[in-house]
């Protein structure tokens, strides 16, 4: 049985009597009924663990009541051969044997003319002989069901199936599920007043996690909770998957341990399906059926196999090997792109086919087959994520990364913390980086670090700057220590430079920079070395250098030109676009970075594109036409939406508030708070002033914050000004005005006041300037989040929450949403709410982002289904 060991029989002798309760399983039990009503054979397939048993035990008995003349259990676990299987069957059934008679004739007979259900249990051993039986007797007994348990499918015509996978984990440590319930009522039943404490609940839930929530796995462990600790026993498991042991002495051998059912699943498998079964333990997470073929078709001598020798898998037989181990259930099958599947192992079913690789002398082989294979995904990538294809290399590099990361853990160790993890800043946005990774044939540490170097642009785009650093630093130390190819030194150091610069730790980024400068110098490589001009000029740029940021992006522009790297070029003017605007030319910037957009449009290039838009929006807003820089920056937020661009989104919305706010300050505090939350989230520092600074330019005001609202400004503009202090990066000119203006005001305002509310801010936390900035947010929004003569100290540590919203839509919104379900257009919609037809438009991609939704008409059937429309606009 699959997790209950311990059962007698009921007194009619057909199934067996639980002792434990069936936890969970409605919704199985549900559907299993329905294909029962619809089919006479349902097999119920998983792997060992699973709760095949116990389910299919629940099955019957729900459904005996059908069959008049009864439900008869078979358990088929000690049948090691096909001709034990029909005397087995008789035995369960109380059928007489004659000696010489064909004894499957004899069960027919028995049965012909009865109306019952029949379950085999464990019919994975002699899957062929239950399956020559089954068809048999579902052809020659019209009344007889079969609920089958197994690893493998019978193959019978007409078989419906079930896939038994663990029971339901919960989604955070917090929530309830059915494996935690388990676990708790297990454990209970062995430590009597067994209690979970918050901390024990989150340990608890992480075990089942990591569990798989297989039943079998979570009641062995439940026996040692009361010992061990849900947390420790986690820790241990790691390296003895033998701790978990059934202290039952009833229960079936191989359930005495979860290392014992998976043994027993592999002695069932063919000599080249364990091959491939503990070859597929290199994997992490999920893989393709090319990644399988790749990486488990070696000798163990290190090259590809010659053919199915003893002990080798050829190429052309994964896809069948394959596909039988899904067939038993130790591989699943998982969604994947368009054109892919994807199959992965059971953490817990992993686990064990590591520790049989490990001990069957083929583990380097194959972890350097593994290496070798995502190196040159990656190589490939790096290409496609500088073309018109890079959504298609994002998205692959994406389902690859945990394989990507596990070549990273092994070749590289596990990196250690960022040196600065308060940090990160994305100035530049425009993501072009050429600097190549040459392909060699080393191994160990320095195919690790030409991994991190390659790897690096696509987590700056998914915005995981924390592990890209971790990693680049991590490989930084061994290049820098170790004798490694020049072009895979200067590699990762220009990539450890940028993480540096995006986590505003600006010494570590120009040493690791100008070290990569030289090397490119040195090695005669005009690709790395414009690149690495361009990281440093935007360092020059942030520490508020313009000048030198102007003469370095223009060296490193005139390199792409003698390159004849149109992308290259946009770059660099994207980047001198940024520097302008920044330093107060508003006329220079609107001409360089429509020349960048146009020619990242030519390219394809929808990130870069993205992100030039917001260098052109603001350029073009600041040299007067707000409602034309208003609809580039929207343009940018919805490439970046449609792309998961993080920084992108912040930017553009932090742009789009700052226009907007005077139209429609509700709306601009609303978009600057989620701004905010995703650049504290990045560790965006420099762009948290910034933000910071514009909430506190709405908060200053008594007719949006109220009274409070000056004294709460007053303490953000002094955290932010000691977050600049310390990062060492000044007001750039285009937004000193307007923070100087709200500066003099709140003195006017507040008079001897000000200065000790100004150093409140200054001794703030990061973390406190980020929750004060937010709460402030909210406070403009609606200014009953706060009490009556709230202070500058209750915004910093008090607990206001923001007022709920469907899908997190303003009023606002849902006044917009309201119209667009009655077919207005933005222009009609902004003459009804008294706002700009560019404020209209900005609510609209809004609530389309907010919704999840692609296009008007999909947000007005989100609404129509969630009844708004339903009130008069302005109803509250």
């Amino acid at each position: 049985m699959d997790t209950d060991g311990a059962v007698m029989r009921d007194v009619a002798g057909s199934l067996p009597v639980t002792l434990t309760s069936l936890v969970g399983r409605q919704r199985e039990l549900a559907e299993l009924a329905t294909m029962l009503h619809a089919s006479r054979l349902v097999t119920l397939a998983g792997t060992g663990g699973s709760g095949k048993t116990r389910l299919s035990i629940a099955l019957a008995s729900a459904a005996r009541h059908r069959f008049s003349h009864g439900a008869w259990w078979v358990d088929l676990a000690g049948v090691t051969g096909r001709d034990q299987l029909p005397g087995t069957v008789a035995a369960a059934l109380g059928v007489p044997q004659t000696p010489g008679q064909d004894t499957t004739a004899t069960v027919v007979r028995h049965l012909r003319s009865r109306t019952a259900l029949l379950v085999l249990d464990n019919c994975e051993q002699v899957v062929a002989g239950c399956a020559e039986l089954v068809e048999r007797l579902l052809t020659a007994c019209p009344g007889v069901t079969v609920v089958a348990t197994s690893r493998e499918l019978l193959g019978v015509p007409g078989e419906r199936v079930f896939r038994v996978d663990g029971l339901g984990l919960p989604a955070s440590d917090e929530d309830a599920a059915d494996a935690v319930q388990l676990f708790t009522e297990r454990a209970r039943a062995i430590t009597p007043g067994y209690t979970l404490d918050p901390v024990g609940r989150s340990a608890v839930a992480r075990l089942c996690r990591q569990l798989d929530g297989l039943p079998l796995a979570i009641e062995l462990a439940a026996a040692r909770a009361g010992i061990l600790g849900a947390a420790e026993i986690a820790r241990r498991l790691r390296g003895d998957a033998g701790l978990l042991r059934n202290p039952s002495r009833s229960a079936p051998e191989r359930h005495q341990t979860l290392q014992a059912t998976l043994e027993w699943s592999y002695r069932l498998l063919s000599e080249q399906e364990q091959v491939l079964f503990r070859r597929l333990s290199c994997f992490s997470g999920s893989f393709s059926l090319p990644a399988a073929e790749a990486v488990t078709a070696v000798s163990t001598s290190g090259g590809p196999a010659p053919g199915p020798a003893p002990g080798e898998v050829a190429a052309a037989d994964v896809a069948g090997l394959l596909t039988a181990l899904v067939g038993k259930s130790l591989v699943l099958v998982t969604a994947g792109g368009e054109s892919e599947y994807r199959y992965r192992m059971l953490e817990t079913i992993r686990a064990y086919s590591a520790d049989v690789l490990a001990a069957s002398g083929e583990q380097a082989s194959v972890h350097a087959a593994h290496a070798a294979y995502y190196l040159s995904v990656a190589t490939r990538a790096q290409a496609g994520l500088e073309g018109a294809d890079q959504a298609r290399w994002l998205a692959q590099l994406g389902r690859d990364h945990d394989n990507i990361r596990a070549v990273l853990e092994r070749t590289l160790g596990s990196p250690e913390p960022a040196r600065s993890p308060a940090s990160t800043t994305t100035r530049a946005i425009a993501t072009h980086s050429r600097a190549s990774v040459p392909a060699t044939t080393d191994s160990g540490a320095e195919l690790g670090a030409r991994m991190a170097a390659l790897m690096w642009p696509f987590w700056y785009r998914r915005g995981d700057y924390h592990e890209a650093r971790a990693w680049l630093e991590r490989a930084a130390e061994i290049v820098l220590r170790e004798p490694v190819a020049a072009q895979v030194m200067a590699a990762v150091l220009t990539g450890a430079g940028v993480l540096a610069f995006l986590q505003c730790d600006y010494a570590v980024a120009g040493e690791r920079l100008t070290k990569a400068r030289a090397v490119y110098e040195e090695e005669g490589d005009q690709v790395g070395l414009a690149t690495t001009l361009q990281r440093l000029g935007s360092i020059a740029r942030e520490e508020g250098r313009y000048a030198d940021a102007r003469t370095l992006h223009e060296e490193s522009m005139a390199i792409w030109e003698g390159l004849a790297d149109p992308a290259g070029v946009a770059a660099s003017q994207d980047y001198l676009a940024f520097t302008a605007w920044l330093a107060g030319e508003a006329q220079r910037a609107v001409e360089l970075s429509a020349t960048a957009v146009a020619a990242f449009r030519a390219v394809r290039l929808r990130q870069e594109t993205s992100a030039a838009l917001v260098n052109q929006g603001v350029a073009v807003w600041l040299a007067g036409d707000p409602e034309r820089g208003g609809a580039l920056l929207q343009e940018s937020l919805d490439i970046a939406t449609r792309l998961g661009y993080q920084e992108g989104i912040a930017w553009a919305l932090n742009e789009l508030a700052v226009i907007i706010a005077d139209d429609d300050p509700e709306t601009a505090a609303d978009m600057l708070a989620e701004s905010l939350e995703i650049h504290a989230s990045l560790g965006d520092r420099w762009r948290v002033a910034s933000v910071t600074e514009a909430i506190a330019g709405l908060a200053a005001r008594p007719d949006l914050a109220g009274a409070a609202g000056p004294t709460i400004a007053t303490t953000l503009l002094g955290g932010a000004a000691a977050l600049r202090e310390s990062l060492g990066t000044p007001v750039p000119p285009a937004e000193r005005t307007a923070r100087d203006r709200c500066v003099r005001s709140l003195r006017e305002q507040l008079g001897r006041g000000f200065p000790a509310t100004w150093d409140r801010g200054q001794v703030m936390t990061l973390d406190e300037l980020v929750d004060a900035s937010l709460r402030a947010a909210r406070l403009v929004q609606d200014p009953l989040v706060a009490p009556a003569g709230s202070t500058a100290e209750g915004v910093a540590g008090g607990a206001v929450c923001a007022p709920e919203a469907l899908y997190g839509l303003t009023e606002r919104e849902l006044d917009v949403l309201r119209l667009l379900g009655a077919g207005l257009t933005n222009r009609q919609i902004g003459a009804r709410l008294q706002i700009s037809t560019g404020t209209a438009g900005v609510h609209v991609s809004n609530i389309l982002r907010k919704l999840g939704a692609s296009s008007r008409a999909q947000a007005v059937g989100v609404a129509h289904r969630l009844g708004i429309g339903e009130r008069g606009i302005g109803d509250r």
